[in-house]
């Protein structure tokens, strides 16, 4: 059965337990060239994030109907698992 382990930096650390994981006989290891990104020449300018007008409890009111109907969804849901769970302990 195939593992894949990704030792992320070169620290000695990670280089001695690659050069150890090389010494096993059921050990292949590959090593994989990171390619970098492109970083850009000029800088690019971001918009300054829209401020949000909300409501007495933090919630912006753009999205007020949304959250609280996903709430409304996950309340009736948890209920009802806890009654499921709460029926299947009074009949065992």
């Amino acid at each position: 059965m195939p593992y894949t382990i990704t030792v992320l930096n070169d620290s000695p650390q990670a280089l001695a337990y690659v050069k150890e994981a090389e010494t096993l006989d059921f050990v292949k290891v590959t090593k994989i060239e990171e390619t970098k990104k492109k970083t850009a020449t000029k800088a690019k300018a971001t918009p300054a994030p829209e401020l949000l007008e909300e409501d007495e409890n933090g919630i912006p009111l753009i999205y007020k109907e949304e959250i609280l109907a996903l709430s409304q969804k996950t309340k009736k849901a948890a209920t009802k698992r806890f009654y499921e769970k709460r029926a299947e302990k009074s009949i065992s």
